[in-house]
């Protein structure tokens, strides 16, 4: 066989293996994005901090006060507002329903 058409050969091979590498990176990239669907946003609510929940930029859940708490009482500070936040996008993530236990809120809080 010629030496050209090996060299052709060649650079078939590494013109599939960049295809191949780029075209899993895309993917990778996609995958990446779709597991960023849900954010947060902290804010004051009364005397302490609430959260919603955005998909798509829009407001999807709005929580001005502790799930699960009798009364409308806000979370004490902002780190248990986003504790609380990531449980309820955690499971979205895993195809749950959003809904938080009082025994999850006192492992976040402690007692109110």
């Amino acid at each position: 066989m010629p030496r050209w058409t090996k060299m052709t050969d060649h650079r078939k091979k590494a013109l599939i293996i960049f295809a191949l590498f780029a075209v899993i990176i895309a993917v990778s990239f996609a995958v990446a994005r779709r597991g960023q669907f849900y954010e947060m946003a902290l804010f004051r609510s009364g005397n302490g901090w609430g959260y919603d929940i955005l998909r798509k930029e829009k407001v999807y859940i709005h929580q001005p006060f502790m799930p699960a708490v009798e009364g409308e009482v806000p979370f004490r500070d902002k780190k248990s507002a986003r504790k609380t936040g990531r449980l309820v996008m955690k499971k979205f993530r895993k195809h749950q329903l959003p809904a938080v236990s009082k025994e999850e809120i006192k492992s976040i809080i402690g007692d109110w």
